[in-house]
């Protein structure tokens, strides 16, 4: 079946390349489009968004804890489906993992407990050093609610009040 170029999928391409350290639900790319003046509905995000993860241009992944389908840009080489991802879970930044890092994961997981990793929808989910510096300086913890550390429960190492 031939597959046309739309209007609507070369502006979602474009989000994407220009946000191509995030990870993203189709509401974000929706209203991001929509903001920038396109006339397009949340129906054809999605459809567009599935078309592009089927053919490797984007990832999809899913949070456990909302369920939620989130999107990121993918190089066509599958070298996202080689590594793990970090994302901070306060301004959603994603961060690959070194190559180096993931041989040494690879090789442990593999050779100790005699599993095979797929990293194609792997997140590893917590807070980037500029959201850390962020909150620290405004006396927030991000990592934690500030209960845990007044009762000394976290184990964040930050110096508790």
């Amino acid at each position: 079946m031939k597959e046309y170029k739309t209007k609507a999928r070369d502006c979602i391409m474009e989000y994407f390349k220009n946000h191509c350290d995030e990870r993203v639900t189709a509401q974000a790319v929706y209203q991001y489009l929509v903001d920038n003046g396109n006339n397009v509905n949340l129906a054809t995000i999605y459809r567009n968004l599935d078309k592009m993860s089927d053919k490797g241009e984007l990832l999809k992944s899913k949070n456990v804890s909302d369920d939620c389908a989130y999107y990121s840009y993918t190089e066509k080489n599958d070298s996202c489906c080689k590594h793990l991802h970090l994302q901070c879970k306060i301004c959603g930044h994603v961060i690959h993992l070194e190559e180096d890092i993931m041989t040494v994961l690879y090789t442990y997981v593999n050779d100790k407990m005699g599993f095979n990793l797929d990293c194609k929808e792997s997140v590893l989910m917590g807070v980037c050093p500029n959201c850390n510096k962020k909150a620290e300086k405004e006396g927030i913890f991000a990592c934690h609610n500030e209960k845990e550390h007044m009762a000394g429960i976290c184990t964040c190492g930050h110096n508790h009040h």
